[in-house]
C-alpha cells in the first residue's frame, strides 16, 4: 500500500529549487484520511486506557469499534475547537482569544494539565500562564499537549516550521515539559508526510530540528535501536520502554507514551491496522497513542485507500460539549474541509499560492 502511494505521491508533486507543488485532491485527501484513522483509532481506544502498565496486552489484535457517531473525547475535541479559533480569529490569534474560546466551548471530557489550564481561566489566568509550572505542575511531565495539537501539521503541508510554531504556541496553554516538545516533533512529522511516505525519512527530517541534547531526539534513538535489535518482537522493544521511559508519575505520562507511539509507527511498517493493534495492545495511554499514530498514517495513505472498517466507519461527528455555541452535529468530511480552507490560508501566507489544481509551496528552510 505504501509503494502505491509513494507512486501517487510523485505523481502529484514536484520539487525545484524555488518551489513545490501538490496536488489539491491530494491535499484533501489526504487530510479527510487522517481526521478519519484519528475518529477510528480514538474510539477504539478509549476503553483500553490505563489497563496494560507492567505488561502489554495479550493476542495480536484489539478490537476495532464502528460507533453511530463519534463523540467528544479530548483527543479530538481540543483539536475542533482550536480549528473553529483559526477560523475566527486567523492564523495568529491572542491567548485572550484563545482563553475565551476555550471558556465557551471546552468544558467537558478534558483531563490532568488540560482541565487544570481550563478551570485557571475561570480564574481570570491567560495562557500561557496556564500552562506553567507553577501553576500547572502536572503539565511539566504529563501528555495533554501531544495529543492535541495534531491539527496543526495537517494545515501545514510540507511547511514543518509553521506546523511547529503553532503546535508549540498552542501546546503551552496547557503545558511546560516534553509534551510542548512532542507536541512540536508531532506536528512536523504531519507536515513532512503530505510529500513523503518513508518514516525514517520523516524521524530523520524532524529531528534534524531539534535541538543539541534533545529529550525528544533521545526517546527516538532508544525506540530505533531497540527495533533494530528485535525488528520481529515489538513487546521486546515495549519492555525496553518500561524500564527506561516510564519514569512519570502516573500513565499519561508524556515519554512513555512518546516512545510507544514511535514504536508503533516503526514496528506496524506502514499498516495501518497493525500500527493500531501494537499501540493498544502496548498499553498505557492507548486510545492517545493510536491515534497520533493513525492520524500520521492517515496522512501518508489518504481516505481513499483507507483500510477497511475504517474508511466506511461513520462520517458523524456529535459535539456532547455544548455549554458555547458550536453545533451539536458536525461531520469529518466537513472538519476536513474546513481544515484544508485553513491549510490554503497557512501555504498562502507562508508565499505559497494555487494554479488551478496545484498548490505551489514555498521551499521549506530545512530542505536541501
Amino acid at each position: 500500500m505504501l509503494v502505491a502511494c509513494a507512486a501517487l505521491a510523485a505523481a502529484c508533486t514536484s520539487t525545484t529549487s524555488t518551489s513545490r507543488t501538490l496536488s489539491v485532491e491530494v491535499y484533501e485527501d489526504k487530510v479527510h484520511g487522517a481526521w478519519q484513522a484519528t475518529m477510528f483509532a480514538n474510539f477504539s481506544g478509549l476503553e483500553l486506557q490505563g489497563i496494560w502498565l507492567e505488561e502489554p496486552g495479550l493476542g495480536d489484535s484489539i478490537e476495532l469499534l464502528t460507533p453511530a457517531q463519534w463523540s467528544t473525547d479530548d483527543d479530538t475535541h481540543v483539536e475542533y475547537v482550536d480549528l473553529h479559533i483559526l477560523e475566527e480569529f486567523g492564523l495568529a490569534p491572542t491567548y485572550e482569544q484563545v482563553r475565551d474560546e476555550w471558556v465557551l466551548h471546552l468544558n467537558n471530557d478534558i483531563w490532568v494539565a488540560t482541565r487544570v489550564a481550563r478551570d485557571l481561566m475561570d480564574e481570570g489566568v491567560v495562557p500561557p500562564a496556564t500552562g506553567s509550572a507553577e501553576l500547572n505542575p502536572d503539565g511539566v511531565w504529563s501528555m495533554d499537549a501531544q495529543l492535541e495539537t495534531e491539527l496543526f501539521g495537517l494545515i501545514s503541508p510540507g511547511l514543518p516550521r509553521e506546523a511547529r510554531k503553532r503546535a508549540i504556541f498552542f501546546a503551552r496553554v496547557s503545558n511546560s515539559g516534553l509534551a510542548v516538545d512532542v507536541s512540536a516533533f508531532y506536528a512536523h512529522l504531519y507536515a513532512e508526510a503530505f510529500l513523503e511516505s518513508d518514516l525514517d525519512w520523516l524521524l530523520d527530517r524532524a529531528l534534524a530540528e531539534e535541538p543539541l541534547g534533545s529529550e525528544v531526539s533521545e526517546i527516538v534513538a532508544d525506540v530505533r535501536r531497540w527495533h533494530r535489535e528485535s525488528p520481529d518482537n515489538w513487546r521486546v522493544t515495549r519492555e525496553q520502554i518500561r524500564q527506561n521511559h516510564d519514569v512519570d508519575p502516573e500513565w499519561w505520562g508524556s515519554r512513555v507514551n512518546f516512545a510507544v507511539t514511535v514504536m508503533a509507527l516503526l514496528y506496524g511498517e506502514g499498516d495501518l491496522l497493525e500500527t493500531i493493534n501494537i499501540a493498544g495492545l502496548a498499553g498505557w495511554d492507548a486510545d492517545n497513542n493510536m491515534t497520533t499514530s493513525a492520524g500520521l498514517l492517515g496522512v501518508i495513505i489518504g481516505f481513499e485507500e483507507l483500510p477497511e472498517p475504517i474508511k466506511s466507519s461513520t462520517d458523524i461527528y456529535f459535539n456532547e460539549d455544548l455549554t458555547g455555541d458550536l453545533p451539536a452535529f458536525d461531520s469529518v468530511s466537513n472538519i476536513a474541509r474546513r481544515t484544508v480552507r485553513i491549510g490554503e490560508q497557512v501555504m498562502f501566507d507562508a508565499g505559497g499560492r494555487r494554479r488551478a489544481d496545484l498548490y505551489e509551496l514555498p521551499v521549506s528552510p530545512t530542505d536541501g
